[in-house]
């Protein structure tokens, strides 16, 4: 568990819980590709109810798929392999942690990140994979626009456009996030 990245819980429809401490203080936008973990599903009876019923449950986690205009609805990605789509209000009933997000998001700040998945097609991982870059992979990132990262623990040097920073999903590796 990463912690330090709690969100408190939010008494109106934005920003929504979904967005993490950590989020918020980097100015991290609601975004596809962010993975957060459910910690509770809020005060308001009512709509946890509904959460519930939907297969939402605190210790899940879920992954921005879609947004819709302006940020609202999201579509979600749950652990079983549904999407749903969730209205602001009930976004903001969440008090969730993150658990990764695309590298197109860290900022260059000195932290280290394990890479979590890739989600590009076979020529993105094989690319990717000759410089070093796969699951479980330490890097921090250097640089970004283009993205420079240092692979630890060997030091080397990778860069990556636009494109393939998007594609690319790191998750905290300490508690220095909050």
């Amino acid at each position: 568990m990463v912690a330090g990245l709690l969100a408190p819980t939010c008494h109106n429809a934005t920003p929504s819980c979904l967005q993490t401490d950590f989020m918020r203080l980097h100015n991290i936008p609601l975004q596809t590709g962010i993975t957060c973990r459910i910690r509770s599903l809020g005060g308001d009876s009512r709509i946890a109810k509904r959460l519930a019923q939907m297969g939402i449950l605190p210790g899940m986690e879920v992954t921005i798929v879609r947004t819709g205009p302006l940020g609202n609805p999201l579509e979600l990605a749950i652990g079983s392999g549904q999407a749903i789509a969730l209205r602001a209000e009930e976004t903001a009933a969440l008090d969730c942690e993150l658990v990764s997000l695309p590298l197109n998001l860290v900022r260059p700040d000195g932290r280290t990140w394990r890479v979590r998945a890739l989600q590009g097609g076979a020529r993105y991982r094989h690319k990717l994979s000759a410089t070093g870059l796969q699951p479980g992979s330490l890097v921090r990132v250097e640089d970004a626009r283009p993205w420079r990262l240092r692979l630890l623990p060997n030091d080397a040097l990778v860069r990556l456009g636009q494109g393939e920073a998007e594609k690319l999903i790191l998750e905290p590796v300490d508690s220095s996030h909050a």
